[in-house]
Order: C-alpha cells, then sequence, then structure tokens
C-alpha cells in the first residue's frame, strides 16, 4: 500500500513539472532579460518612452591636443540614475547633463587664413586654445593634426592662402560635471603610478607617466557641442589674395558664393558677389574639399538643404570641444585612497610628462616663407627670420665613466666614449670642454652573505641579497676658443636617442659618412671628418646647452655687432659670464640658430643649436610620442606590491619570499616602517639563543628538584638503622673459608 502511494506521489510531480515547462514555454516571449543597475539597457526597459536612444556625444574621453585624436576613456558611463536630457529624447550616463541649444537657425561665414599658424581646427578649435595650458606661450594646439598638416603643406606647396566656408547646426552641448568617477582602467593607472612614488620609484613614476599621456592624451573633454556642419574649404593662389589685401570680404564673398552653388544654399553674400568675381575666384582656386559633417551623406546630385537638416537629429556628432588637462582631473577628492601629498606629487608627474610631450615637440625657426631663413618644418617663430648667421667649429665630444658599489660587470663599456680626435677624455688643442650631462646607472645584482646559525650558532647558514653597482659618467662637448685651421674639427650630422629619431634622417641613424658617438645614457651625436662626401649631409652646429650648463657660443656676438660697438666697449658682462663658469653662461643659441630638444637625461633638458633653415628642406616633421625614456633597468627587478588602507594612511609592501610573503607597513605620516609577520637575521638568531638558555636552564631545573628529591630518603634509612642498632659499628672482614659480619660492642 506504502508503496502504491509513493508511485503514486512521484507521478503526480512528474505531470506538475511537464506542465510547469509547457508553461514556461509558452510565454518566453513575455519573459525580458533583467540587466544589471548602471546598464543603459536597464534604463530604456523601464522609460515610458520607447524611443529614447543613447546619447553619444558625451565628454570624458581623453584628448591628444596635438593630434586631435581621442585618448583612453578617462570618466566611468555609468546609467544608474537614468538620466536624459530636457527633451526626453537621449539617454545621458551619471555626471553629465546637457544645456539644449533651441536654435532653429543655420550659422553661415567665411573665414580667411593667410597662413597656416592662423589656422583653427572645424571641429576642436576651443581645446586646441591649449584649455589653460602653456608652454613658453606656444600655442602648437591642432598643429600635428591631419587637417592642419594638409593646410600647411598646401599653402608652402602651392602658394597659396586659404578659405573656409561653412554652416553649422547645433542642437545640444554636454557638460561633465566635477569629480565623476574615474574609469577603472584609468584610476588603475594613476594608482600604479602613485604605489612608484609613494615608494620612491621616481624614475618609473616618470616613466608611467609618459605612458599614461600617450594611452589617454593631454587633455580631458569636459564639453562638446553635438549638431553638423557643412563645410567647404578652398585654396587660391597667393597672388589672388594679396590683389585683394585692402579689401579681403570680396575674396570671402567668392568664396561664400562658391559654397552656395554646390550646396544650392543663398548667400548674404551673392547680392555683392559678381560673375566676374567668382569666375576669378575660381580661376585662382588650387585645391577644394567639400565636407559633411554629421547629419545624411553628401551627395552631389540631388542634394537637399531640408533632408539633411531633418536628419541631424539622428545623426548628431561633435562640431565643436573643450577640456581641460588632463591631470586637472586628479583631486584628492576623485582618489580618496590616496594620501594628499601623494596626489600632489601624482599631479605633477602627470602635468610634467604633458609638458614634455608639447616641448619635444616644438620645432623653433623662421616661418615667413618670403625670408631666406625661412623653416618648413618650424611650428614657432623664433625671431631669426632677418638674423645673419657665423660658421662655429665642432670638436666632438667625449664622456667619461667609473664605477662603484658591487661590481659584478663593467657597464662603464656601454658609458664611456673617447673622443676620436684625440683618441683620449679630451678635447683637441684651442678647444674646451663643456659639460652636457652627467648622471648615474644603476644595475641591480647579488651579493652572497653568510651568518652564524642553528644550535648555538655551530652552523653556517648563507643567501643571496639585494646589491647593485653604479656606473657614475659625464658627458663634454668641445667649443673652441680660438682660431682654428679651415675644415678642422667635425661636421654635424644630427643626433637620436632609442626613442627618438633624427631629423636629418627621420630614423635612429646618422646621414651616410658619419659616425655615432654616445653621450649621456642613451643620447648619440653623429660626426663626420669626411669633408668632401660628408658636407651635403651636415648642418651648421652652435653648441649644446642645458639645465646645468649654458652655451658658451651664445656669449660671442656675430661680426656685424661687435663693429657697431665703441672702441670703449670692452665687453664687460661678456668677460665676467665666461668667467663665472659654465652654469652661469646664457642658455639659448647665437644669432641665426635655432634651439632644438635633443633628450631629457636625468630629469635635465638637453638642447642643441643648429642653423636656422637647417631643416627646411626635410619636409613636416613627424609627432614626437611618449614615452622619451627607456625603461628603468629597476623597472620590474622588484617583485613587490603595495595594499592601500581604506583610509588611504597605510601602505603596506607584500613581498613574495621562499617561505611565502612578507610584508612592511609604511605610514603616511612618517618615513617609519613596521614588519608584520618577518623577523631580522638578527632577530631569528637572537631567539635562538634565548631559547637554547631557557631549555638548559629548565632541565637543570628539573635536575636539581629529582636530586633533591631522592637525597632525604637515603638519611632517613641511615638514621633508622642506627636506630634498631645503637652504638654499633659494623666492621667488614674476610675468613679464609667464609666471610662473615663481625659486630664489636
Amino acid at each position: 500500500m506504502e508503496a502504491r502511494s509513493a508511485i503514486l506521489v512521484f507521478v503526480t510531480l512528474m505531470i506538475v513539472r511537464v506542465l510547469s515547462s509547457s508553461s514556461d514555454v509558452d510565454n518566453g516571449s513575455k519573459t525580458q532579460f533583467v540587466y544589471r543597475a548602471g546598464d543603459p539597457q536597464r534604463c530604456m526597459q523601464r522609460s515610458l518612452n520607447k524611443n529614447v536612444i543613447r546619447y553619444e556625444v558625451l565628454p570624458g574621453g581623453g584628448w591628444d591636443n596635438l593630434r586631435n585624436k581621442h585618448g583612453g576613456q578617462v570618466i566611468y558611463y555609468n546609467y544608474s540614475l537614468c538620466q536624459t536630457t530636457d527633451d526626453g529624447q537621449y539617454l545621458l550616463p551619471d555626471g553629465i547633463n546637457t544645456v539644449p541649444l533651441k536654435k532653429s537657425k543655420l550659422e553661415t561665414f567665411a573665414e580667411l587664413f593667410t597662413h597656416w599658424q592662423n589656422y583653427t581646427s572645424t571641429t576642436s578649435s576651443t581645446v586646441n586654445a591649449e584649455a589653460g595650458f602653456h608652454i613658453e606661450h606656444f600655442g602648437i594646439g591642432g598643429s600635428f593634426s591631419h587637417e592642419t598638416g594638409s593646410v600647411r603643406s598646401r599653402q608652402m606647396m602651392d602658394e597659396s592662402v586659404t578659405t573656409r566656408v561653412q554652416m553649422r547646426y547645433v542642437r545640444y552641448s554636454a557638460k561633465l560635471q566635477p569629480d565623476t568617477a574615474f574609469n577603472p582602467k584609468f584610476k588603475a593607472r594613476l594608482l600604479t603610478i602613485a604605489t612608484q612614488i609613494a615608494k620612491n620609484q621616481t624614475n618609473m613614476a616618470r616613466y608611467e607617466s609618459q605612458l599614461l599621456v600617450r594611452d589617454f592624451g593631454t587633455h580631458v573633454i569636459t564639453s562638446v557641442d553635438a549638431g553638423a556642419a557643412l563645410v567647404q574649404q578652398d585654396q587660391i593662389k597667393t597672388t589672388y589674395a594679396r590683389s585683394y589685401s585692402m579689401d579681403k570680404s570680396k575674396v570671402m564673398a567668392s568664396a561664400s558664393a562658391s559654397f552656395g552653388s554646390v550646396f544650392g544654399i543663398k548667400t548674404g553674400y551673392d547680392h555683392s558677389t559678381s560673375n566676374e568675381m567668382i569666375d576669378q575666384y575660381l580661376g585662382n582656386r588650387t585645391h577644394s574639399e567639400t565636407d559633411t559633417i554629421g547629419g545624411s551623406v553628401f551627395q552631389p546630385q540631388n542634394f537637399s538643404l531640408n533632408d539633411w537638416a531633418e536628419s541631424v537629429a539622428e545623426n548628431l556628432v561633435a562640431v565643436d570641444r573643450a577640456g581641460d588637462p588632463l591631470h586637472f582631473v586628479i583631486t584628492p577628492m576623485a582618489l580618496p585612497e590616496l594620501p594628499s601629498s601623494v596626489v600632489y606629487e601624482l599631479i605633477m608627474h602627470v602635468k610634467d610628462a604633458i609638458n614634455l610631450y608639447y616641448k619635444h615637440n616644438i620645432y623653433k625657426g623662421c616661418t615667413n616663407a618670403d625670408s631666406p631663413n625661412f623653416s618648413f618644418q618650424a611650428n614657432v617663430d623664433d625671431g631669426t627670420c632677418q638674423s645673419l648667421s657665423n660658421n662655429y667649429t665642432f670638436g666632438g665630444v667625449y664622456q667619461t665613466c667609473s664605477l662603484s658599489g658591487n661590481i659584478r660587470s663593467n657597464t662603464c663599456a656601454d658609458l664611456r666614449q673617447m673622443n676620436p680626435l684625440t683618441g683620449d677624455d679630451s678635447c683637441p688643442p684651442n678647444y674646451e670642454a663643456v659639460m652636457i650631462d652627467k648622471g648615474i646607472k644603476r644595475t641591480p645584482n647579488t651579493v652572497r652573505r653568510c651568518h652564524s646559525c642553528g644550535f648555538l650558532g655551530f652552523s653556517t647558514c648563507c643567501g643571496d641579497y639585494a646589491a647593485s653597482q653604479t656606473a657614475s659618467y659625464t658627458g663634454f662637448w668641445c667649443v673652441t676658443t680660438g682660431k682654428v685651421p679651415a675644415d678642422s674639427g667635425y661636421l654635424f650630422g644630427g643626433l637620436f636617442t632609442s626613442t627618438i629619431g633624427n631629423p636629418l634622417t627621420g630614423g635612429r641613424t646618422c646621414p651616410p659618412y658619419f659616425y655615432a658617438l654616445k653621450v649621456s645614457s642613451s643620447l648619440r651625436v653623429c660626426v663626420s671628418d669626411d669633408y668632401e662626401l660628408g658636407y651635403r649631409y651636415s648642418v651648421p652646429f652652435a653648441g649644446f646647452f642645458s639645465c646645468r650648463t649654458g652655451n658658451p657660443l651664445k656669449l660671442t656676438s656675430d661680426e656685424e655687432d661687435r663693429h657697431k660697438r665703441s672702441n670703449t666697449d670692452m665687453f664687460v658682462l661678456e668677460t665676467f659670464l665666461k668667467s663665472a663658469g659654465p652654469s652661469h653662461w646664457p642658455r639659448g643659441c647665437p644669432t641665426g640658430y635655432s634651439e632644438h630638444m635633443a633628450v631629457v637625461a636625468n630629469g635635465c633638458e638637453i638642447s642643441y643649436c643648429i642653423k636656422a633653415n637647417a631643416l627646411s628642406g626635410e619636409g613636416l616633421p613627424t609627432i614626437v610620442r611618449p614615452p622619451f625614456m627607456e625603461i628603468p633597468i629597476t623597472g620590474f627587478s622588484d617583485n613587490s606590491s603595495v595594499m592601500i588602507s581604506e583610509d588611504g594612511l597605510t601602505w603596506t609592501d607584500v613581498v613574495e619570499s621562499r617561505n611565502g610573503f612578507e610584508t612592511a607597513r609604511h605610514t603616511a605620516d612618517s618615513g617609519v616602517e613596521t614588519n608584520d609577520g618577518v623577523l631580522s637575521h638578527g632577530a631569528v638568531a637572537a631567539i635562538a639563543i634565548v631559547a637554547t638558555i631557557a631549555f638548559m636552564a629548565f632541565v637543570l631545573l628539573v635536575g636539581t628538584k629529582v636530586w633533591k628529591w631522592r637525597r632525604p630518603t637515603s638519611e632517613y634509612l641511615r638514621q633508622q638503622s642506627d636506630y634498631l642498632i645503637p652504638n654499633r659499628h659494623v666492621v667488614y672482614g674476610a675468613s679464609d673459608e667464609h666471610s662473615e659480619v663481625q659486630i664489636e660492642s
């Protein structure tokens, strides 16, 4: 009976299960996937407006302000609040709000750029205005963008000027709110740099900061105008533009009329522009580009302005951007895990990396195409357009090196450089040595040490301990101090490093007939004494200078200025500065020469001087991107990591060892370190000795107790024996046959 009931219950349960599965299948189309909180799809499921779509033209991304290109994502897009634009059409992430620009008009305007330096980006003009970041008052934002490079090349090659006419339609302006949460990947990179700062790994922190700028850019976009634009950009001959130099409006009117004819738009200039002027404009046009930015794709035939305007809402793009330097968003509030002192050092490291990126891409020279000193590569005018230059003689370079510490290998072999002109660490006669750079290069290694260990220190324990050897180097260049024979010294063929190419060759090589000499840790200077074959590859050279030493050739005025001086002028200032030493010499180039950055070594900028127009035939310069240094040799030699407490005040080193993991705690308020779970070798030895002494004392104590316990028993037996036989003495003797005990009274 019980078995029959069990079978009935089992069959009933199976039927219910099958019916339940069938019901799930029937209602499967009604089941919705549940998205996690913060997912935009979750907001769209719950929105009453089923037509809402994600707003895509968002701030918060990284931005390379030299190339006008997007970098990595800086701000984290989270949709937990499910907020929308004021009109309810677009879904916005947390920390971003929009300002609807309720304008129905299309803005049309024309521009004339007679020089590429005055050219502005069509979609990034605001952020290119440096956004609060200036390098020695030079504005080079956007100068390495494709847009600017194209205009620059065409103006030079075609001898033309640029006109641009555009019609803009802006719908929204999205703003980034302060202290919005960072993207996890960006934040992880910041914490890595902060860890290296806290552990005093300065070179590695500097290297990682440069990688951060390479991957995320120089700026973070804080505001974006979304809309669309129609753009026509023309190159017209300079001679035509100059003929209307007194009335540039006629040139812009002709450009606007041409723009209107392409898009079928009537502009405000139509009534004042004759067909003759338009024909003249078109006849002097060397190149023309027509672009639609946002909206529907431009079609040469049957293009309708109304259709394009209606398509803008579904095809919004960025028509202008504003931003701040990347280090502006790094604040203690954004990184509560870190002590304020570490946050400050982190900000300075990132700022220095951006600064260095700009400086490596500043090319000084004459930017006036009509000057004989015109430099095609220059993006900053240094006033050399009207200057004459002298010829200077270069006496070569050399570098000394010495080793110290736990010497295991000859690292000086890669640093020492003799001057081929002398075959020694010296300059030729009539030349003076001037320091270029000095520094040290540490190479980690190990040293074996032994100490007493084991029971009572009778054993010997040995181990390998971290050590290092140091190579100290000092580099010099040779400057002439008097008259030298013609065709003496070296020709200069540029320079390069392991990360930066030679501007004369475009790569990390020397020109033909030139050889590389080592200076500093990674700088290579190209020299040649082949005046017959190497001269055409050389450029006039006028010295080095750095943060440590000035340029002695800057002290020497050109001959024309000397003749203008009176005989009573004894060049007192020059004499004083010359005698004061290299650190007091002026940092710059002689008249007619332009400065260029060579390298930043040991935190010190090293620059060199070449003739103002020496690079004019080398084409446009290519951008030099981070990193600008070799990865530090100790960068990956440490297996330790750091744990940060919630309040950010305690940093714990976690070091992997053969016995497990060891920790050492650092407090943010002081430099005191405390160890958790790890003892030094001295402490271990002391504990072993104390334990041995304690054990011996314990054995001695137990032995004493046992001895004292046994002693009273023997005495008692002796006393008892004497009591039973009083006044008797036991005498031991022997007989011939039997032994007996004799008792005497």
